[in-house]
């Protein structure tokens, strides 16, 4: 245990000693924790007197000491009893001391140096393989990570508060909980071992619990340990901490944080109704005047896991986000006054209501005016734009099911990024649309796209649009930088990255170019000042930065600006604001577009056959035949047979997709693209299916085939 010989020692004098003075008086109690006397790695005393000579802490060595017991599995029961004696003495120095309150210099530099401790004892805790938290062993990880993530806050307080007189220990110490708190944060590596970790142990933990799954019933009673939920409430405000770490240093992949399991078994929908009393609670604290304010502070929010939506995948955000809009369609009913009907009259009317033919946002479109007739639609029925949406082609009797909706979808967006229709321009090299800043078309048809954007998010539509990722990021409110413009104009971005890392220091005479941007207007050179008197200011060594900046926000923001504003309000229209905040730019554009991942062995086995089965000759072939596609050729496929080259969110496996018989083996392969139809001639020859398929997805669009 603990060396009092060394307390005196001269390697730890002036190691907490601030202008030479005793640093901490509180109660007559003997707090003390300790490893092992052959590390002295810490000592915490207070003596019969009531002061603390030194809190000595010899930090290498402690590392060293963790590092030995947890690189060997047969310490597990040593770190156990090391946490035991940490986690009780924190309980005793919370006893004596309010962590949130305490201003004695004393109080508050045990609390930061318990920190560091506790910090390594973490990192150890979440990179060795050979720590297992399991049933035994949860209750005093839990209780250390919950321990942890108090002390940590104080910690931090304790530098915010700025009560140690001598300015330069402050910023040292300062200095050194960010460059120790974050240590491990530089290195990829070691930090996602160390997220990967804290997701093994959530799924682990949650499973231990009793956390309620989405396999059990709703109204089923669920029995949760309530000491061991408070803790691991703690334990996830722990992992947040790193979650918060990547977002600010992009250490890596946000995909890194997703949960498999968490996302395949949590139970969204009571989560979600969890969530929804929550803010109901919230919402009436605020309304609450201050003699009543009392009333509700009492009631207390429960933990629910979409507090922390970075740790679901794109499929369960998608389903959070369905969850959002049933809501809002329900409360939209619900709002209706009926009187004369009680509760059950009400909830039984309410029902019939969301399935009727009235509750949904039906367009009546002509085909030859799809353009014209679906803004009108959309003026007339505005207040329904987040009802589920069915569409009637007028003349046609085709009920919508599905596939007359993908269909206008497809026709829809096919007309409004034609090029020659005038509203974007088309990058042949890279195959995305951007906004024309020449366009003369009315600002309420870029509002249209931006409407049938959300409508395809809010439909479970996939979308064959090709913008750039900038555009996601200016829809979730993040700003696009120089590195953005290499997804859309490599050749532009070169040469804006070159200027940027050149070392010309004559840059003025060599270049001699202005602050200015020239564009075609119909034939015609346009030049544009990127500021004031931007014609007059050349471009030189010590402003090309500036010059770059400025560049990269006209082309992404002002030179597009009136258009993307009409575009963004129509998309918000439809698509709650608030729900921007759990997704990424990277998993909107997935939402929205689909994935480009492509298992043709799950598309395989969801398939339905009309007058061939699996063991068809012609089927054998054909599956032979995709299954050795390369990646491009997969995606000519897909867009011939569905119109999209993307498959859904949850892969090819969730895509309705049917093979039809043709008997007549002249003819090509053909396609009803708005029910992923194939008509697929009986073919006996595998060569010759092969050329022919070929022929279809390379010299076929895809739209109304057949």
């Amino acid at each position: 245990m603990l060396d009092l010989d060394n307390l005196n020692d001269k390697k730890y004098n002036n190691l907490l000693c601030i202008n030479d003075q005793e640093i901490l008086n509180i109660e007559k109690k003997l707090f003390s924790f300790s490893l092992d006397k052959n590390y002295n790695y810490a000592s915490c005393i207070i003596n019969s007197e009531n002061t603390l000579p030194k809190i000595n802490i010899d930090f290498s060595s402690l590392k060293l000491y963790f590092k030995d017991i947890i690189s060997d599995k047969n310490n597990e029961d040593i770190l156990i009893k090391e946490l035991f004696s940490i986690n009780n003495f924190y309980s005793s120095l919370t006893s004596n001391i309010n962590l949130e309150k305490t201003s004695t210099i004393g109080d508050q530099s045990i609390i930061y140096y318990l920190f560091h401790i506790m910090n390594y004892i973490l990192f150890y805790i979440l990179l060795n393989p050979n720590v297992i938290i399991n049933k035994s062993t949860s209750e005093i990880y839990l209780t250390f990570f919950s321990n942890y993530y108090t002390i940590k806050n104080a910690a931090e307080l304790y530098i915010n508060r700025k009560i140690i007189k001598d300015s330069n220990y402050l910023i040292n110490n300062n200095n050194q909980l960010i460059e120790e708190y974050y240590e491990l944060a530089n290195y990829k590596d070691i930090f996602e071992e160390i997220v990967k970790k804290c997701n093994n142990l959530l799924a682990i933990i949650l499973n231990s619990i009793g956390y309620p799954k989405n396999n059990e019933e709703k109204n089923s009673d669920i029995k949760i340990d309530e000491k061991m939920m408070y803790l691991f409430e703690k334990f996830v405000l722990v992992f947040n901490i790193f979650h918060s770490i990547n977002e600010k240093y992009n250490i890596i992949d946000y995909k890194c944080f997703y949960n498999e399991s968490l996302s395949k078994n949590l139970n969204l929908e009571r989560e979600f109704q969890i969530y929804l009393n929550n803010e109901k609670i919230l919402k009436e604290r605020e309304n609450l005047n201050e003699d009543n304010k009392d009333i509700k502070e009492d009631e207390k929010l429960e933990f629910t896991l979409l507090s922390y939506t970075w740790l679901f995948d794109p499929s369960a955000k998608y389903e959070i986000i369905n969850l959002f809009n049933e809501d809002k369609q329900i409360n939209q009913v619900s709002n209706l006054n009926y009187n004369g009907l009680n509760d059950f009259e009400n909830m039984l009317f309410l029902s019939v209501l969301l399935h009727s033919r009235d509750f949904f946002f039906k367009l009546n479109i002509r085909r030859d005016y799809i353009i014209e007739d679906t803004l009108n639609e959309i003026s007339k029925y505005s207040n329904k734009l987040q009802n589920p949406l069915k569409v009637e082609f007028i003349g046609e009797e085709a009920e919508d099911e599905g596939g007359v909706r993908k269909e206008f979808f497809m026709l829809v967006t096919r007309k409004l990024f034609d090029v020659n229709y005038g509203m974007f321009t088309y990058n042949e090299k890279t195959r995305l649309f951007w906004f024309n800043i020449n366009s003369f078309e009315a600002k309420v048809k870029f509002e249209l796209i931006g409407i049938v954007l959300g409508l395809a998010l809010f439909n479970g539509i996939i979308l064959d649009v090709k913008f750039p990722m900038a555009i996601y990021k200016k829809l979730l409110g993040i700003k696009p930088c120089l590195n953005d413009l290499k997804e859309y104009d490599p050749e532009l971005y070169n040469n804006l990255y070159f200027l940027i890392n050149t070392d010309d220091k004559n840059l003025k005479e060599n270049l001699d170019t202005t602050f200015t941007v020239t564009v075609d207007y119909f034939g015609e050179k346009k030049i544009i000042p990127l500021k004031p008197n931007g014609e007059n200011i050349l471009i030189d060594y010590d402003n090309k930065n500036e010059y770059v900046d400025l560049y990269v926000n006209w082309f992404f923001n002002e030179s597009i600006n009136e258009f993307y504003v009409s575009f963004e309000k129509g998309f918000y229209r439809v698509f709650d604001k608030k729900l921007s905040k759990i997704l990424s730019p990277q998993e909107l554009e997935l939402i929205i577009c689909g994935t480009q991942k492509l298992d043709f062995n799950e598309l395989k086995k969801s398939v339905k056959y009309e007058d061939y089965n699996e063991d068809s000759i012609t089927v054998k072939y054909f599956w032979q035949i995709v299954m050795e596609f390369n990646e491009e050729e997969k995606k000519k496929f897909l867009f011939f047979v569905t119109g999209c080259d993307r498959a859904p969110i949850d892969g090819l496996g969730s895509l309705p997709f049917a093979i039809s018989r043709n008997a007549n083996v002249n003819e090509l392969p053909s396609a009803h693209t708005c029910f992923n139809n194939l008509i697929l001639p009986d073919y006996k020859n595998k060569d010759l299916m092969k050329k022919k398929i070929q022929i279809a997805i390379n010299y076929s669009e895809g739209f109304g085939l057949a």
